[in-house]
């Protein structure tokens, strides 16, 4: 019901002029047969009297009624998709305002919430028409009721016509429910498919597709899903329609009887010729109406379908806030005298058995340039995620100066730290705006912008851009300069810049797409600045030649931290890191 309930609203709510005329013109257009059948009978009443200026005043309303319609129809063929297209667009709006700002990363990484997303995503287009779809199913049923009606007028019986339509739609809503709940069971499935389509044909993976020769496999694969899931949705469809068909059986027989008595009556002088004319033409119309009535619920069904997608989302954002953003939210320090200390830190992915970080203890001084190591899977990228606030821990706590992170609202928080992570989004905006986009209020400052990207070692990517600061960026979106994966880094790295004097700077492989001199040069940039600004730096990386000239070093192995110190105290240790640090310096002497 809160479905019908939005998408009966959402149209008068956006644009309450196209909408009454959207309202009118579905009711006049489905109106159309049965006022030509009326017209039809009046004509033939006109005819067997003899009246010829009668027949001359109907035929003349006849053309003005066609005509009127037609020209309501056209005119209102417009302002149906106009309306279509400024709610969906409000839709758009919501969804992005719900996606892109709930508190953690839930919406994208807990496969409960993501598949409704992805249904959002892939349907958004079913929700624009939902109001219209509705309307006109209203006007279809008041058609179909007119025309029993009308049957009636010359046989009452037939008054109850429009029951017999009643299993069809039933049968249809149930097998159009069966239908989603397949369609649900296969997102998995059809998601994966999508991903292999995009590998296949998209730029970012051509070349490995063509290096390895995946093609085929990626195919295959691709259609191996498909099937999977079409498989189950075709099965279901097909014992779902049996029903159907019985029912549409079921009303035919109905229909047949009905014609057979309108003759009858007339036969016997029980009705008037005009109105029985009417009524047999109105007749003829039946099959149509029905059938326009199951198209339309079917079309309206998946409407709603999509628009309860999208209320799900929008409510698991609405609880999440709830949960995450607390009711009188502590006061962000404006600067760290302590530091942060994390207090037995665990936290376990939604969709696997073992946790990701176990009992974390640590002690992450402000002013502080703290590096994070340790081998592919240890905890490092989940540990500064939470850090982040982007997942909730499942249990401990991460205190700010003695404040608990979960007492910050979220974006107080983020507003007072700035990331880089390894893998960059590519902004493909100009390059000011790409930068600019880290810092908004200074997005419009060219100095601003100059002095980031100095200190992400911009400068030769800036000397390389034809256009400078507004050079387009990326050719997906427009046709502008492609960069290599080290220059997009740059850029993500300048971003980052942006935030000035932050709280927390993270810079997750920041330089993963650099050479070994370029990330020492940046590593060394930003440790100058956290010092003085007293701020928290934490820098994760798989290059321990980086790492040994931070102030402490963690070490991190199987979600646990294994060692804390600097590099001489670790390196005599003869732990973990000693063992990881021979074996990099190896291939170094």
């Amino acid at each position: 019901m809160d479905a019908l309930r939005f998408a009966l609203t959402i149209g008068p709510r956006t644009d309450r002029v196209r909408s009454l005329l959207v309202v009118a013109v579905a009711l006049l257009e489905q109106a159309t047969g049965i006022g030509l059948a009326v017209l039809l009978g009046l004509l033939s009443e006109a005819a067997s009297r003899g009246s010829t200026s009668g027949l001359a005043a109907l035929a003349l309303c006849v053309a003005v009624f066609v005509m009127l319609t037609q020209g309501t129809f056209i005119a209102g063929y417009f302002t149906r998709l106009r309306l279509q297209e400024e709610i969906q667009n409000e839709v758009e709006r919501r969804f992005v305002d719900v996606v892109g700002t709930t508190p953690t990363l839930e919406v994208h990484e807990r496969s409960s919430r993501s598949d409704k997303a992805a249904v959002v995503r892939g349907a958004r287009g079913e929700i624009g028409p939902a109001f219209d779809r509705l309307m006109w199913l209203a006007g279809a049923a008041l058609a179909l009721i007119a025309s029993a009606v009308l049957m009636a007028s010359v046989v009452p019986v037939l008054a109850v016509l429009p029951l017999f339509a009643v299993p069809t739609v039933l049968a249809t809503r149930s097998a159009d429910r069966k239908r989603g709940q397949a369609v649900r069971r296969a997102t998995p499935r059809t998601r994966l498919a999508g991903h292999l389509f995009t590998l296949a044909t998209t730029a970012a993976p051509g070349r490995e597709v063509r290096l390895f020769g995946l093609a085929d496999e990626l195919r295959r694969r691709h259609r191996e899903e498909w099937d999977l899931a079409g498989r189950d949705i075709a099965r279901t469809d097909l014992l779902a329609r049996v029903p159907v068909a019985l029912a549409w059986l079921f009303f035919v027989l109905a229909y047949a009887t009905a014609v057979v008595l309108m003759v009858r009556a007339g036969l016997a002088g029980d009705a008037s010729l005009g109105l029985v004319v009417a009524a047999v033409a109105v007749s003829s119309q039946i099959t149509g109406q029905v059938q326009s009535l199951l198209t339309l619920t079917f079309w309206t069904l998946e409407s709603l379908r999509a628009t309860r997608a999208f209320l799900d989302v929008v409510e698991d954002g609405a609880e999440e806030r709830a949960a995450v953003v607390p009711a009188g939210p502590a006061t962000v320090p404006s600067r760290l005298d302590g530091g942060i200390r994390v207090e037995g830190l665990s936290f376990r992915y939604w969709n696997r058995d073992r946790p990701s970080l176990r009992d974390i203890d640590l002690e992450l001084p402000a002013g502080a340039v703290v590096a994070l190591v340790g081998e592919n899977g240890a905890g490092k990228s989940t540990f500064v995620k939470m850090l982040s606030g982007l997942h909730r821990p499942n249990a401990g706590r991460i205190l700010v100066d003695g404040t608990d992170l979960a007492q910050f609202a979220p974006e107080e928080w983020r507003a007072r730290i700035t990331v880089a992570f390894q893998d960059p989004v590519h902004i493909e905006m100009t390059l000011r705006d790409a930068v600019g986009l880290g810092r908004l209020e200074h997005r419009d400052d060219p100095e601003r912008i100059l002095r980031a990207l100095r200190t992400a070692g911009g400068d030769r990517l800036l000397a390389s851009l034809p256009e400078g600061l507004d050079t387009r960026l990326g050719r997906k979106s427009w046709d502008g300069k492609g960069l290599s994966g080290g220059q997009w880094q740059t850029v993500a790295n300048a971003r980052a810049a942006m935030r000035q004097a932050p709280l927390l700077r993270i810079l997750d492989e920041p330089s993963a797409s650099l050479d070994a001199r370029a990330e020492e040069w940046l590593f060394r940039q930003y440790a100058d600045l956290s010092r003085p600004e007293g701020g928290v730096t934490v820098l994760v990386t798989h290059r321990l030649t980086t790492a040994r000239a931070a102030d402490l070093i963690v070490v991190l192995d199987d979600g646990r931290v294994a060692e804390v110190g600097t590099h001489d105290t670790l390196s005599r240790a003869g732990g973990l890191y000693a063992e990881l640090f021979r074996l990099q310096a190896r291939y170094f002497v």
